[in-house]
């Protein structure tokens, strides 16, 4: 079974990804291409409430669907990849998505604290990742310079500064 972040503690996985076997307590992950298909064919039953959500894909099409959305994972597919860093914050800052927001892919620990400031609350890391490891790094930082969607004290506000 798959071990993910999620919400600061380590977690067995309920999530089955595309092309995987499903068990029979997993959440069905739909990439966001098929879940709006499924819903423009008006097929509402066939389109999960946890979708996949790559690099080009773009958010605008699912706003209406946002609050019945569990899940969004957002993929890294290779190193260098930032787009999902600007999905993210525009989820949860500008569209005021409550789900559950995961980073998956090629990811590593050292990005944990800037995908977390992002808006991220799962991660699915690289198998090649120390988990342990990485849940610690989420509290390498405790103050930030700039605003984000986690709890992380600003630099200018914990010094009394508005």
């Amino acid at each position: 079974m798959r071990r993910v972040l999620r919400r600061r503690e380590l977690v067995t996985d309920d999530v089955c990804y595309p092309g995987e076997a499903a068990g029979p307590q997993a959440r069905a992950v739909q990439p966001a291409a098929e879940f709006l298909a499924a819903l423009s064919a008006g097929q509402a039953a066939a389109a999960a409430a946890a979708i996949l959500l790559g690099p080009t894909d773009e958010i605008e099409g699912l706003l209406p669907y946002l609050a019945r959305l569990s899940l969004i994972v957002v993929t890294f597919p290779k190193i260098g990849e930032g787009r999902g860093f600007s999905q993210a914050r525009l989820l949860r800052q500008r569209y005021r998505y409550a789900g559950e927001l995961r980073a998956r892919g090629v990811i590593k620990r050292d990005q944990l604290f800037f995908l977390a400031r992002c808006g991220f609350d799962s991660f699915d890391l690289d198998p090649t990742e120390d988990l342990a490891a990485a849940l610690a790094a989420l509290n390498d930082f405790s103050v930030a310079y700039q605003d984000g969607s986690d709890a992380v004290v600003q630099v200018r506000r914990r010094a009394g500064h508005a």
